[in-house]
């Protein structure tokens, strides 16, 4: 039977929608939703159809379309509902959307800079709306003849998170200014078609009747225009699926009515003298469609030499069926437990009186040999024909793996478990060798005397050790939004800024917070190849870690593997850090943003912001700025934050060098020099390292007038190219030599190589930004933002192309912007121009 889903927001298109259903009942997703399910007959074809009211917004229609997809697993998915007329349409009329714009998508600047973001609907739905547009077959769908014929449009509408009802309004005169082709606007429907887009086998459209014409909004309301519009809407819909039933659904019928029962051709018959193993199908009767799939699977299991058997090759057991089913159970090798809604209702003893008791009867025998068992399990196996049928697996036998007879390998897979052919042999065990310990530097948690942690034991971090200084104002503004409210922290600047360094040293601050107890700080490196960074992997990794048990099937159902992610951050305390989230992030060319390569990223963190409450925080440390994050951030402002950082301040660069062993006291006569080095790295802690590091080490041995006298001229190069800026105006010059990054083999292998991995990849995911940071090397000190955007000209860019590079620099911060006389200027760090200097060198070498 095909399946389609249909979501609606406000009541009274619930309603409209429900009036085309018969045989509804209701069900509860796991986590809360409230569905109805019931069947709408036509044209000889019984759709299968689930209902669920979702309310206003995006955001949230885009979560409640993703749950009923996964729940559902439809065919089609429709938005039913009403909508604002903007410009063509009349009241009553209804409107099939070919794209659903965004118009909220952009950045929030003194003048806001759109961000073109839409949403396509399918288009063979698309098409059997412009089809049925043109005939009035629809309109019999009504209960009543309306006053006038209503149209139907197909084109593009605008969806937003706010309620427009006035033409005069701002956002109204927007929506016209920079989507003139849209012909209504309402509140969901580019969520939907963002939970389509993510699940390509489901069919979307949104439908809307039109019940205001923006002014007036409430008078329309008040005379009855929204059920009007309601039921227009619905009528048009239900039309639709009545007519998609010859394209579109025979094929999905015809899969659905046969399982792939399917081993491999290279499978062979076994010698006559293996034992088939014995397996009774314990089973509801759900339906004849499901029984005829019982049958086709038992028989199967005969054909392939499996003695199997079901209650439909009995006609009447002589000892009664009751006693029957209690003795296949006992003499069978297995027991394959097909899981429906049904029978896990029967299983629990949850089935209404009266109704048929089989499951019941056998669900109370297999409970009492799992207790008999003391819960251990290798005889009962639970198997599913649909996706959704894994909602209802009985919780005894959850813990067992799940074999998924609708997949392509599904049969092969439980084939063996039954024969004992694993697909993956054991080898034979070798000799155990020895490794050598993994480079981490050591650093005792009593950070100062007065540290929370202060009589803890060593911990290992990344990048934390006995030479941290400062950031102690910062430490504590972020430690106290982490004791609130915030769940989601992000630091970002450039490499080598002390991102890591600085997370580390919050989790030291914060021992208290998750009670001394280190095995709740969990840390997680992207830059480590060793392992896969998709959401999956790493969520059944930390559930493992964390004492949770993961099947292989779990492995598989990522939806599962996020809800329980999140369950276990939600009710147990962790500070889980991030590192290096830029490694799983791809950049976006056109729009110039980072966006995670993993959506299931994005709807983790949008599910930890969104729960009712969390006990646990993740700290991110990135180079880029997601763009997904803030957008999604915009409705949970107070759970999550993002901090910039910058260098150390002069005092800051000071203490450093003492702490690694150099002289800064009043009276040394190194203490100038290395002022001078901190202020040409602007306070850039991993380079400062590196240097002081250099300094103390032979041939040096502490003698910072010796290092001058051998690189101080690199320094002195940078000095006197701002100061030329400064005092004679020459502000820019693609001759001067920064070579902060590079002077020293030290620097060369410590700094240089980040920095070269930042500019690789900024050169791949969105070109131009890479072009402009090349190009606007040549200013020695802050520029208007014009000065910048004027060198994509020569590239043929166009202004929104500059301001998608800009910003793209303004996400990954590889641009600083500086407050100048009253003006707001461009400039960058010394150590980027020093990188973006050679590779504008390297620009000019290809075009010549």
């Amino acid at each position: 039977m095909p399946s389609a889903v249909i979501l609606t927001a406000l009541p009274v298109e619930y309603m409209a929608v429900r009036t085309h259903i018969a045989d509804l009942r209701e069900e509860m997703h796991p986590q809360g939703t409230i569905y109805e399910r019931g069947k709408f007959v036509a044209n000889a074809t019984s759709w299968e159809v689930g209902i669920v009211e979702v309310g206003a917004g995006n955001a949230g229609a885009a979560v409640e379309a993703e749950r009923a997809i996964a729940y559902f697993n439809p065919s089609v998915i429709l938005f039913v509902g009403v909508a604002g007329g903007i410009k063509d349409v009349a009241i009553g009329d209804v409107v099939a959307a070919t794209k659903v714009y965004g118009y909220e998508s952009g950045k929030a600047k003194q003048k806001f800079q759109l961000r073109p973001d839409s949403g396509l609907s399918t288009y063979s739905l698309i098409q059997r709306a412009r089809a049925e547009s043109k005939k009035s077959d629809w309109l019999q769908r009504l209960t009543s003849a309306p006053e006038s014929t209503p149209r139907v449009f197909v084109a593009p509408i605008a969806a937003g998170e706010k309620v427009i009802a006035s033409s005069k309004s701002n956002v109204f005169k927007f929506i016209q200014l920079n989507y003139g082709d849209a012909v209504a606007v309402e509140m969901e429907g580019r969520g939907l078609l963002q939970a389509a887009h993510a699940n390509h086998q489901v069919s979307a459209l949104v439908i809307r009747g039109i019940s205001d014409l923006i002014d007036g909004k409430s008078e329309a309301d008040a005379g009855g225009s929204q059920e009007m519009a309601a039921r227009n809407a619905s009528a048009f819909a239900f039309e639709i699926l009545a007519k998609l039933q010859i394209e579109e659904t025979a094929k999905a019928s015809s899969q659905q009515s046969t399982l792939p029962l399917l081993l491999p051709k290279s499978a062979q018959i076994m010698s006559s003298d293996s034992t088939p193993p014995k397996v009774f199908i314990s089973y509801s009767h759900d339906s004849q469609e499901h029984k005829d799939r019982i049958l086709q699977l038992a028989d199967r299991f005969r054909d392939d030499g499996i003695d199997c058997n079901i209650d439909q090759y009995e006609d009447s057991p002589p000892e009664g069926w009751q006693r029957w089913m209690l003795n296949q159970v006992e003499a069978a090798d297995f027991v394959l437990v097909v899981c429906t809604d049904q029978y896990d209702r029967r299983f629990r003893g949850h089935e209404e009186a009266g109704k048929d008791k089989g499951a019941t009867w056998e669900g109370g025998v297999i409970i009492q040999e799992l207790y008999d068992a003391q819960g251990k399990n290798s005889k009962f196996i639970p198997v599913t024909f649909t996706p959704q049928d894994t909602d209802f697996i009985p919780s005894p036998l959850r813990a067992a793996t799940n074999y998924k007879l609708n997949s392509t390998d599904g049969y092969e897979l439980l084939y063996r478990r039954l024969t004992n052919q694993p697909r993956t042999r054991k080898p034979d065990l070798g000799k155990l060798q020895t490794l050598a310990p993994r480079d981490r530097k050591q650093v005792f948690p009593a950070i100062s005397d007065d540290s929370p942690a202060s009589n803890s034991r060593p911990l290992n971090f990344f990048a934390l050790d006995d030479t941290w200084v400062g950031r102690e104002s910062l430490i504590q503004d972020l430690s106290s939004r982490i004791r609130s409210s915030c769940r989601l922290l992000i630091l970002v600047g450039i490499t080598g800024i002390g991102k890591t360094a600085l997370g580390e040293r919050l989790a030291v601050e914060l021992s208290d917070w998750f009670e001394e107890d280190w095995s709740k700080f969990h840390e997680q490196n992207f830059e480590e190849e060793q392992q896969s960074n998709d959401f999956a992997s790493v969520a059944a990794r930390w559930l493992e870690k964390w004492g949770e048990l993961i099947t292989p099937e779990d492995r598989k159902d990522t939806q599962r593997l996020l809800y329980r992610l999140v369950k276990h951050l939600k009710e147990n305390r962790y500070l889980v850090q991030l590192d290096s989230l830029e490694n799983i992030l791809q950049g976006n060319e056109e729009e110039g943003w980072s966006d995670f390569k993993d959506d299931w990223w994005v709807r983790f963190f949008e599910s930890l912001l969104a729960a009712d409450s969390c006990e646990s925080c993740i700290i991110l440390t990135s180079q880029d700025l997601p763009a997904q994050i803030p957008t999604i951030g915009t409705r949970y402002q107070n759970f999550w934050y993002c901090q910039p950082l910058s260098g150390l301040e002069e005092p800051e660069r000071l203490a450093l060098f003492h702490k690694i062993g150099l002289d800064v006291g009043t009276e040394s006569t190194g203490k100038p020099y290395l002022e001078r080095i901190g202020r040409a790295y602007e306070g850039h802690p991993l380079a400062l390292r590196v240097i002081a590091g250099e300094i103390r080490n032979k041939p040096f041995d502490g003698n910072v007038l010796a290092y001058w006298n051998q690189y101080g001229r690199e320094v002195e190069e940078v000095e006197k190219a701002i100061e030329k800026a400064k005092t004679k105006g020459i502000t820019a010059s693609a001759d001067d030599k920064f070579n902060l990054h590079r002077y020293t083999r030290n620097l060369r292998r410590n700094v240089r190589v980040r920095l070269e991995k930042t500019f690789n990849r900024l050169q791949k995911d969105v070109r131009y930004a890479y072009i402009l940071l090349c190009e606007a090397s040549v200013y020695r000190c802050p520029v208007p933002e014009d000065f910048w955007l004027s060198h994509l000209e020569d590239w043929d860019r166009d202004k929104y192309e500059q301001q998608v590079a800009l910003d793209a620099l303004r996400d990954r911060y590889l641009v600083e912007e500086v407050v100048e006389s009253d003006r707001c200027l461009l400039r960058e760090h010394n150590l980027i121009r020093g990188v973006s200097l050679e590779h504008l060198k390297q620009l000019d070498d290809n075009d010549e």
